[in-house]
């Protein structure tokens, strides 16, 4: 039993062996996506610089302080998504290079970093904006009710 458990292990490791050149041409693709995004208008280090002085909207009246701050929730809203895809691009890109070593064989550093992205992404999550756990809900609601669960909804898959 284990030498047949073994070769079925080593004929799965086979399937999932990627060659250097598949996984640096991966690498490429992600390190592009990386300074695309940060030399484009949509770098949070850009936004930070575009926004709005406070006035700007007007002064005196109550919808121009309401518009100056939905305009600044909107902007600290986009920076804090660019910097998290670019977090996600770099993890992936740090992800396919580590497919070729092993996470033992990751310098600390590196494995620092991946642990922070993870953090980061995890302090950032919000519930709320997952069409999944909303799915979930709708789901849960339904069988509380007794209606039934088709598997639709309203959303659809992402």
């Amino acid at each position: 039993m284990a030498k047949s458990q073994a070769a079925a292990i080593r004929a799965q490791a086979k399937a999932l062996e990627v060659d250097y050149e598949t996984i640096s041409g991966y690498k490429k693709v992600v390190d592009d996506l990386l300074t695309k995004l940060g030399n484009s208008e949509a770098s949070d280090k850009k936004l930070a610089h575009t926004t709005l002085p406070e006035g700007t909207l007007g002064t005196g009246f109550a919808e121009a302080v309401d518009l100056f701050s939905a305009y600044e929730k909107v902007q600290t809203e986009l920076r804090n998504l660019s910097k998290g895809l670019a977090d996600q691009i770099e993890a992936m890109g740090i992800a396919i290079q580590l497919s070729g070593k092993g996470y033992v064989n990751v310098d600390e550093e590196t494995k620092a970093r991946m642990r922070s992205i993870a953090a980061k992404a995890h302090d950032a999550y919000v519930p709320d904006r997952d069409p999944r756990v909303r799915e979930e809900k709708l789901a849960e609601e339904r069988a509380k009710h007794g209606a039934p669960n088709n598997g639709s909804t309203a959303g659809g898959d992402i």
